[in-house]
């Protein structure tokens, strides 16, 4: 049986189930199943995997809620081991979500994961970005994936006019001169709505979620 999975700080307002709890510690189990074989997430990372992970991906649940109607698409973009994509489909049921990898043993573990947790509410697709002739979303999500001036242009043009764009983003980046970014985002067509500060437990820098809006 998975270990029992911390509950995020209350002061993030993101209540969880029991089942919500216990598929999000399946899935640090399941992490930690096939990572080794599957090279998912460093060895060191492992041993922090519900925090500096899991629970870090948890924090755009509460601001996508907020941001998508019931029923909403979102694509995770350049899924890996599905953060945030799958904590995020596990913490809002009402949405549906897309993990979208274009690594062939990702997609398969993201695959398999989703077919373990039952999530009715999610699919894994084996696509790139910058080749994307699929749909568009009502919102788009990244975390770690690379300088944000290369992913805003290719995230945005996957939102519907009027969706969202929701980048992970290190304190570091966030105080960063980025004018690239800033061209990127005029190029591209959006504008930055909410920067988002919160603290992990356990540590003090405060990580962010940058929310950007695509024009309608």
């Amino acid at each position: 049986m998975a270990a029992e999975f911390p509950a995020p700080p209350p002061e993030w307002g993101l209540a969880l189930s029991a089942e919500q709890l216990d598929k999000l510690a399946l899935y640090a189990a399941g992490l930690r199943e096939m990572s080794g074989r599957l090279n998912l997430v460093s060895p060191a990372d492992l041993a922090v995997i519900e925090t500096r992970h899991i629970t870090d991906s948890l924090a755009g649940a509460v601001p996508l809620r907020r941001l998508v109607h019931a029923g909403g698409t979102v694509l995770d973009a350049g899924s890996g081991a599905g953060f945030p994509g799958v904590p995020l489909a596990i913490a809002l049921p009402e949405l549906e979500f897309t993990f979208c990898d274009s690594s062939l043993r990702r997609f398969q573990f993201l695959t398999w994961i989703t077919s373990r947790l039952g999530l009715r509410n999610a699919r894994a697709l084996h696509a790139r970005l910058g080749q994307w002739k699929g749909p568009l979303y009502s919102a788009v999500v990244q975390r770690a994936m690379g300088q944000l001036e290369n992913i805003l242009p290719q995230c945005l043009n996957i939102a519907a006019p009027g969706g969202y764009f929701l980048a992970w983003q290190t304190a570091a980046q966030v105080a960063a001169d980025r004018p690239a970014a800033a061209a990127a985002l005029t190029a591209a067509g959006g504008e930055l709505k909410e920067d988002i500060g919160y603290p992990l437990p356990g540590e003090k820098e405060e990580r962010h979620i940058l929310v950007f809006a695509r024009k309608g």
